[in-house]
């Protein structure tokens, strides 16, 4: 029985004055931001259900319910195996915010070297940054944390030390409100931080700036997802967003819906955001010929070292409580490899137990060979004591950087985006990460296991395909039209302009998430995302919200008419 009340209401208004698409870093610090001027005009859109403490996937059977297909279409992971990059997304109110590691990093200053708008740099970024940190409170994870172990010898081979990093959860002082006056209760380290916080002590987009939101007036409607928006014909709102609703009761049953509204902001994550404007460009709206360019995957990589000789506290606890020995946050340390804008960072990770369950029985197959009796003691039925396994003597490793953001979003016949980036596995960055995270294993008399995909492959066969978690890019944002999708502003930019307007944008479209990052961040990339949303919605409040919110009021609280 959750303590917790739900946010989220079935009732999709027909027409609004700003309609934002998506709840995760983005769209959430936007609608809280937006609220703050215009109220109960602002709707928030997520395609995903809600999803309180304690609901999130305990065990295997429950993480397999909760994949998101086209017969689950409200499944809390989107995981997208694709010819030539895989992508692990969120699905659900509070979007990447659910699954992701709790990391707040801001990105080096020489990042924004390298085709970003020169009006956005780490220096113009980082006051948005700290006021989003107000809200997230991030510090860096107090316990004792043995999973890290192996990063401070990698670092001191390599002449530099390790790091306890700033992350969003509670896991210190007394349980209570926070920042947006969310009860938290302090982290137990079970270490099953991806596949949700079932205990709250995590810090998501659904505990802290959608609250906010709401509690400005904010509406925010579940189970929604918008396919492609349009000018409207003639008067009334500038806007016309069409979608589908799904049923929030477990039917396959989709709805048509259409909504209009004088402003819509665009936050559905790379990949959700490019595709809407992908359909909506299909459907006739100028869009720069650049949507869909410059993907990046965050050069992201994950490795396991798999049946170290000692136990390691890198798989998570089969319930919310406190393990023993504790687990800890899934990040809590980093090892900074990186140079300038090139290199990579290293963390320590965790295993959540629902994920666990399932590579015992795949890795434990997979060595049976070996003779091992913690391989066998994880296959045997019913299992074995605890400590005993091969599984509980492994960890998972993270590493992510710079890649080359050569990537592209295209549809496929069904219009549903798809990433094409044929040499993305070949790229120089990721032999360098794979060399690191080998070495992780050195010392523990561990079996070292690269990218899932990697490791089921034979001798013989291309390179494996990258797996990223921090999808970026595809509506990047640039100085020029014939450069980016999006202005410094997030505002989307009309290519039919007349000559010599180059800078003409079509007013009340807006994007404020990863889509807008022309390259990778080199780090978790949660923080930034947000800083931009923060930035991007206080100015357009400032200069351009008040000219585009111009109907006026009706008894019943809506608009009507209006010039636009």
């Amino acid at each position: 029985m959750t303590p917790y009340r739900p946010l989220a209401t079935d009732v999709l208004p027909e027409e609004c004055g700003v309609l934002v698409v998506g709840s995760g870093f983005g769209a959430s610090v936007a609608a809280a931001r937006l609220a703050e001027a215009a109220g109960d005009e602002v709707v928030v859109l997520e395609r995903g259900r809600e999803w309180l403490p304690g609901e999130f996937p305990r065990d295997f059977g429950d993480l397999r319910a909760a994949l998101r297909n086209r017969r689950n279409p409200l499944g809390l992971l989107d995981l997208q195996l694709g010819a030539d990059v895989d992508r692990l997304t969120a699905n659900g109110l509070g979007g990447g915010s659910l699954v992701y590691a709790n990391v707040m990093l801001e990105a080096r200053p020489e990042v924004f070297d390298d085709g970003w708008p020169a009006a956005v740099t780490a220096a113009a970024l980082r006051p948005a940054a700290d006021r989003v940190r107000a809200v997230l409170r991030p510090e860096p994870y107090a316990g004792p944390v043995p999973k890290a172990a192996a990063l401070d010898a990698l670092a001191a081979r390599s002449g530099t030390t390790a790091r306890r990093i700033p992350i969003a959860v509670k896991h210190a002082g007394t349980p209570g409100p926070n920042a947006a006056g969310v009860h938290q209760p302090l982290c137990t380290g079970c270490g099953n931080c991806v596949t949700g916080c079932n205990v709250g002590a995590k810090t998501t987009m659904w505990a802290s700036f959608l609250p906010l939101a709401r509690r400005a007036g904010t509406r925010l409607v579940t189970g929604a997802e918008v396919t492609h928006v349009e000018r409207t014909t003639g008067p009334g709102r500038r806007w016309t967003v069409h979608g589908v609703r799904y049923d929030l009761h477990g039917g396959r049953r989709t709805t048509p819906f259409t909504c209009r509204a004088d402003v819509v902001v665009l936050g559905a994550g790379a990949i959700g955001t490019t595709g809407i404007l992908l359909r909506s460009a299909a459907h006739g709206l100028p869009l720069s010929d650049r949507l869909g360019h410059r993907f990046s995957g965050n050069a992201d990589s994950l490795a396991v070292s798999y049946n170290a000789a000692d136990r390691r506290t890198g798989t998570g606890a089969p319930d919310a409580g406190r393990p023993d020995p504790a687990v800890g946050p899934t990040i809590t340390s980093a090892l900074d490899l990186r140079d300038g804008a090139d290199g990579h960072l290293l963390q320590d990770g965790a295993l959540p137990y629902p994920v666990a369950e399932a590579l015992r029985r795949v890795l434990g197959l997979r060595f049976a060979l070996s003779n091992d009796a913690k391989v066998w003691c994880d296959l045997r039925p019913g299992g074995c004591p605890p400590g005993c396994g091969a599984l509980e003597h492994s960890q998972v490793w993270l590493a992510m950087g710079t890649d080359s953001s050569e990537g592209r979003i295209e549809l496929d016949r069904r219009g549903t985006p798809r990433i094409v980036w044929p040499a993305a596995g070949a790229q120089p960055v990721y032999a360098r990460q794979l060399e690191d995270l080998r070495s992780l294993s050195d010392g523990a008399d561990a079996r070292f296991v690269g990218n899932p995909r990697r490791a089921l492959l034979r001798s013989g066969l291309p390179a494996a395909t990258p797996i990223t978690v921090h999808p970026l890019g595809g509506a990047v944002m640039a100085d020029d039209v014939a450069d980016g999708v999006c202005d410094a502003d997030g505002r989307v930019r009309d290519p039919a302009a007349p000559p010599g307007s180059d800078r003409a944008v079509h007013p009340g479209l807006v994007v404020v998430d990863g889509a807008l990052c022309p390259t990778s961040t080199g780090a978790n990339p949660a923080l930034t995302i947000a800083s931009l949303a923060d930035r991007i919605s206080t100015r357009f409040v400032e200069r351009d919200l008040p000219g585009l919110l111009t109907g006026t009021r009706d008894p019943a609280g809506g608009r009507t008419g209006g010039a636009r």
